[in-house]
């Protein structure tokens, strides 16, 4: 997926959802990561031989703070899909409007099923986009900058080294999604004309039987299901082509990170707790969400 301007234009009136959608996504991502910064703090306290009585604290501030990750997060998916249900509405009226304008003799020259395809169909997929890419694409923005500004803080050479895997795992899979985009739209375009091939089918099932048609009807729709198959299977592909790479970055920048920080652990200019805490977050600071 990717911003495009003509959907932005429907969102006019629900943008401060949007922006309110994004705000709890990054209160929940500060949750998460004072999570880990606490799971990392507590680990290091067992490794220096702190008493039960003084993880106990900890433990109980770690739990509180993982439910309220939890809560902001179905704040969160409530707050975007009411939000894409809005969109979704007047989306679905400025289709209805423009049918008026165009009157039924406009209708009676298009196939029945792109029409259906794109008024139902079309419009129910948007509701990912508009409730969950676009606010995620913001706040895959701010996460790492955010993560980095706090790793940075606790020992900056550690944190040198995982935006260094960031980049790499943010860079990369940007070569090959000029093809995974290519892929996408020929998937979409060859699914519109599978989905209203097949509506047309159906809806004239009696006509094709009636002129012995139905048998090279059925050839042409398995055909193109065939083809439907392939480009789905191709998008796939290029997608998981790109969660390898990375995957592979987050890896090897955390190991990275576990060499240096060791290295500077035994060196004397690292505690061992901050090693910890930075470790809990190397993936979060590595991914790009």
């Amino acid at each position: 997926m990717y911003l495009d301007p003509r959907l932005w234009a429907f969102t006019k009136g629900v943008r401060g959802r949007i922006a309110l959608s994004v705000i709890i996504g990054l209160a929940a991502t500060v949750a998460g990561i004072g999570r880990l910064a606490l799971l990392g703090w507590l680990i290091a306290r067992v490794f220096q031989g702190a008493p039960m009585s003084e993880l106990m604290w900890p433990v109980v501030l770690i739990g509180l703070v993982m439910i309220a990750r939890g809560g902001l997060e179905y704040l969160r998916v409530m707050v975007a899909h009411e939000t894409a249900a809005r969109v979704q509405l007047v989306i679905r009226k400025t289709i209805y409007d423009k049918a008026v304008d165009l009157g039924p003799a406009w209708f009676g020259r298009e196939r029945t099923g792109d029409v259906i395809l794109s008024v139902v169909d079309g419009v129910e997929q948007l509701e990912t986009y508009f409730g969950e890419f676009m606010p995620q694409l913001l706040i895959a923005v701010l996460t790492p900058i955010g993560i980095f500004a706090f790793v940075a803080f606790l020992d900056l050479p550690v944190a040198a080294v995982l935006v260094g895997a960031a980049l790499i795992a943010l860079v990369l899979p940007v070569a090959f999604h000029s093809m995974d985009r290519k892929a996408s739209l020929e998937r979409a375009r060859t699914y519109a004309d599978f989905g209203a091939e097949f509506l047309d089918a159906v809806q004239g099932l009696a006509t094709l039987k009636a002129f012995g048609q139905s048998a090279a009807r059925a050839a042409a729709l398995a055909e193109k299901a065939a083809k439907l198959a392939y480009g789905t299977m191709w998008v796939n592909a290029t997608n998981a082509l790109g969660r390898g790479i990375t995957d592979a970055a987050i890896a090897i920048g955390a190991a990275a990170a576990l060499a240096v920080g060791a290295w500077r652990v035994e060196a004397g200019t690292m505690e061992l707790s901050t090693l910890l805490i930075v470790l809990m977050m190397g993936w979060s600071s590595s991914a790009p969400a």
